[in-house]
C-alpha cells in the first residue's frame, strides 16, 4: 500500500484497510460502475480537512485474468506510475493520494487508486460545449483558438517526451478555466495506460490523434482540426505532402476503428 504522506491520518489509514467499505459511505457517489472498474466520488473529512476524492476500483473480471496476475502489475499501481512518468515530464493530473491491491497467494483480487479532486475540472468535450461553443465574438474566437493551442501543447509535450496515453480521447482530458481569461489548464486522467516508451513511432502518434478526432473532433469545424494538425506538426506540416499524409493516414485509422466497432455491435461514435 503506498499512501501519500499529507493524507496520512490514523482514520483515513484505518478506512484504507477495508477499502470497499468507501463505497459505502453516505456521501459516495457512484459515477462510473462497469465489469472492469468502478469509480466513485467521496467527501471525507480527512486530519480536520473537508477533502473531495475519487476512487477507482480495478477488478478481477475474469479467471484467466486472476491466473496471469501474479505475473503483472495491478492497475492501481500502474496508474501510480503513470502520475509519476507525468510527473517528472510537467504534465499535470490529478495527485495521488491511495494506491493499494488486495492479493491472496500472489493472486490479485482487486486494487483501488484514490486521486485528490481536480476542482471546477470538465471532460475537454464538455468545456468545449459549455464554456466555449457559444462565446461570440473576438472574445470567443480567442478561446476557441487558444483551448486548441492548448490541447495541441499536450499531444505534443506528450509525444516529445516520448511518453504514451493508450486511452487519449476527450473524456480522460479534463479542462480547468480561468475565469476572465481564454486561457485553461489541462490535466489528463485514466493513467494506468500511461508509459515512457524507448521510442515512440508514428503508429502510436496516429492512434493518439484518431482517439481525440473521433471524440472531441466530432464538435471541431475543418478548419479547427487543421490548426490542431498544423500546430502539432509544426515547421514539417509545410513540407511537401506532409499535411496530406497526416490526414489521410488519420481518416483511414478512424474509419478502420469505426467498421471494427460496428461489426462488434458498439455502434459508430463519429
Amino acid at each position: 500500500m503506498w499512501v501519500d504522506r499529507a493524507f496520512a491520518d490514523p482514520a483515513f489509514l484505518d478506512a484504507l484497510a477495508d477499502p470497499d467499505g468507501l463505497f459505502a459511505s453516505p456521501s459516495c457517489r457512484i459515477v462510473k460502475d462497469q465489469r472492469k472498474i468502478k469509480v466513485a466520488r467521496l467527501e471525507l473529512s480527512i486530519a480536520g480537512h473537508e477533502r473531495v476524492l475519487y476512487v477507482k476500483r480495478y477488478n478481477s473480471f475474469s479467471l484467466r485474468f486472476k491466473l496471469l496476475s501474479p505475473f503483472f502489475q495491478s492497475g492501481a499501481l500502474r496508474s501510480l506510475k503513470g502520475t509519476g512518468i507525468l510527473g517528472r515530464a510537467r504534465i499535470a493530473s490529478a495527485r495521488p493520494v491511495a494506491a493499494l491491491e488486495k492479493r491472496r497467494f500472489g493472486i490479485l483480487h482487486s486494487s483501488f487508486f484514490i486521486a485528490d479532486e481536480i476542482v471546477g475540472g470538465k471532460t475537454a468535450d464538455a468545456y468545449w460545449m459549455e464554456n466555449l461553443r457559444g462565446k461570440t465574438g473576438p472574445d470567443g474566437f480567442r478561446s476557441r483558438g487558444r483551448f486548441i493551442e492548448r490541447l495541441t501543447e499536450l499531444f505534443h509535450s506528450l509525444h516529445e517526451e516520448r511518453i504514451y496515453h493508450n486511452d487519449l480521447k476527450d473524456a480522460n482530458i479534463l479542462a480547468v478555466g480561468h475565469d476572465g481569461h481564454a486561457d485553461c489548464a489541462l490535466f489528463l486522467l485514466d493513467l494506468e495506460g500511461v508509459r515512457r516508451c524507448y521510442r515512440l513511432g508514428e503508429r502510436r502518434r496516429v492512434k493518439n490523434l484518431v482517439q481525440l478526432y473521433r471524440t472531441l473532433g466530432k464538435y471541431l469545424s475543418r478548419s479547427q482540426q487543421l490548426i490542431f494538425l498544423k500546430t502539432y506538426l509544426g515547421a514539417s506540416f509545410l513540407e511537401p505532402g506532409c499535411k496530406r499524409k497526416w490526414v489521410v493516414r488519420v481518416l483511414r485509422r478512424a474509419r478502420r476503428v469505426d467498421r471494427t466497432k460496428c461489426q462488434n455491435g458498439m455502434g459508430v461514435t463519429i
